[in-house]
């Protein structure tokens, strides 16, 4: 059977869109570094943590909160969301910062931010397609091998990575006693985006016995 030019279009354009959904559904969140304090390790002594996301983007603020928090009750630990106090904006001096954490009532400040953005391009080469012939004579076979051979256009397509730092501090020592970054490949500002971000930093602070 020959394909006509109209059906070989319609054939890249469900190519064109399955890569699309295989590249958008490779979106993921992983840990690229993590440090904590060995002192701290094993004593799973987290509890009233203030939580702080660094952002001017205030659902985005709110959705990190939230979440986090939600994941410290899963613990047991009472976690209090930055956004949610009278000073819901806080000012990036030591006393806005102590004034607060007596708000919060937090014994633990955690603080997390971005820290960078990389998108970077890359080229798909063409490729041949090849239409299934007749096999049955090599008289029909080679004459529709030769016609239908045809090669998919080439596509462009570009990857962004996103970077994110989230580091725990003691309130009372003011030391960090925790830090992590992570690495997130083609983020969508979704409750679902960062709800994988809240798992992969909460699951290291299980690994390393701090929650």
């Amino acid at each position: 059977m020959i394909i006509g030019r109209s059906h070989l279009r319609l054939y890249l354009l469900f190519l064109y869109l399955t890569v699309a959904i295989l590249l958008s559904s490779c979106a993921s969140t992983s840990l690229t570094n993590a440090w904590h304090d060995q002192s701290y390790s094993g004593t799973n002594s987290l509890d009233d943590v203030l939580v702080i996301a660094v952002t001017e983007e205030e659902t985005s603020r709110r959705l990190y909160e939230d979440g986090f928090v939600a994941k410290l009750a899963e613990s047991g630990v009472r976690g209090v969301p930055s956004y949610s106090l009278q000073i819901s904006d806080i000012e990036p001096t030591k006393q806005a910062v102590q004034t607060a954490v007596a708000m919060a009532n937090a014994r633990f400040v955690l603080i997390t931010r971005h820290l960078t953005t990389d998108k970077k391009q890359h080229y798909s080469p063409p490729q041949a397609l090849y239409v299934d012939p007749y096999y049955s004579s090599v008289h029909r076979y080679y004459p529709m091998a030769y016609r239908e051979v045809r090669y998919s256009p080439g596509y462009a397509y570009t990857v962004t990575m996103v970077s994110i730092e989230s580091n725990l501090y003691d309130a009372r020592t003011e030391k960090l006693i925790w830090s992590a970054q992570s690495k997130s490949v083609d983020p969508k500002m979704s409750k679902s985006y960062f709800d994988g971000l809240v798992n992969v930093f909460a699951k290291d602070l299980q690994d390393k016995k701090l929650l």
